[in-house]
């Protein structure tokens, strides 16, 4: 799951950054690249969340 996430992310960012605007497709790969950035983040904050419980019993009783 965690190699998923950092594929995304790995994969979405050299899509953004390598092509320029010359050509018409891309635009599309640009757009291609921020989704799979996007999702590979969504994916790695999952994990991090589920890594990091958060306790809400002691604030509660306090």
């Amino acid at each position: 799951m965690k190699i998923i996430s950092i594929l995304c992310v790995i994969a979405g960012a050299i899509l953004v950054f390598t092509f320029d605007n010359e050509e018409a497709y891309h635009i599309y790969l640009k757009i291609l690249g921020f989704v799979l950035m996007m999702f590979g983040l969504y994916r790695s904050t999952q994990l991090w969340v589920k890594d990091n419980p958060k306790d809400n019993r002691k604030a509660d009783q306090e």
